[in-house]
């Protein structure tokens, strides 16, 4: 089925990434008002050519850039994404600040049949940070225009395991809960958590 909204835009601190670990924060948080998201990898290409024609062809992941676009972002959760400091109430962007690296999730809702329970497409990037934030103004005039803020993110494979994104539909048999699949365990193994029962 198609997609047909966009919800919940989440995010959690990336902590550990190395070959021998990985770990996540313990807390998820949430940015309130998606509008919209757009995810861009970028790829390099190399070609051999021989006999007058193409022989192989090899692409490599290279950076990707995601956009969204949220109601608001508050100063606290700029300071947070991109490792600037409150101080009484001033949001201070300092040129050595260092971006957090982060997993941003998000979902989308799935056009169903009256017979269809609602289905959603649900998606983690596992590694990336936010860039520094573009503003922009504009006066207000006889129409009314509320403004929102695009956020640009760059998102790479994780050094663990070279994960860069999973993507899952709650109407596909075996999936997970949109509950069982933002979680921290499922985001660093990519699997379902088995709960077992004592008797």
């Amino acid at each position: 089925m198609a997609i047909k909204g966009l919800r919940n835009f989440r995010y959690v601190k990336l902590t550990k990434d190395t070959k021998d670990e990985l770990e996540y924060d313990t807390k998820i948080k949430q940015l309130v008002g998606a509008q919209s998201i757009k995810i861009s990898p970028k790829t390099n290409s190399a070609e051999l050519y021989g006999d007058d024609q193409l022989l192989e062809t090899v692409t490599a992941l290279g950076a990707i850039e995601v956009e969204i676009d949220v109601a608001e972002l508050k100063l606290e959760e700029r300071a947070d994404l991109l490792g600037y400091k409150i101080e009484n109430g001033v949001l201070v962007e300092n040129k050595d600040a260092t971006a957090t690296e982060i997993a941003f999730g998000f979902e989308a809702p799935k056009s169903k049949s009256d017979n269809e329970q609602e289905a959603f497409r649900m998606v983690w990037l596992t590694k990336g940070k936010a860039e520094p934030l573009e503003e922009e103004g504009k006066t207000g005039e006889d129409k009314i225009e509320l403004q929102t803020q695009k956020v640009k993110f760059k998102f790479m494979p994780r050094i663990n395991d070279g994960v860069y994104k999973l993507t899952a539909d709650t109407d596909l048999t075996g999936a997970p809960t949109q509950e069982e699949f933002f979680k921290q365990e499922f985001l660093k193994s990519c699997k379902k958590t088995t709960v077992v029962k004592s008797n």
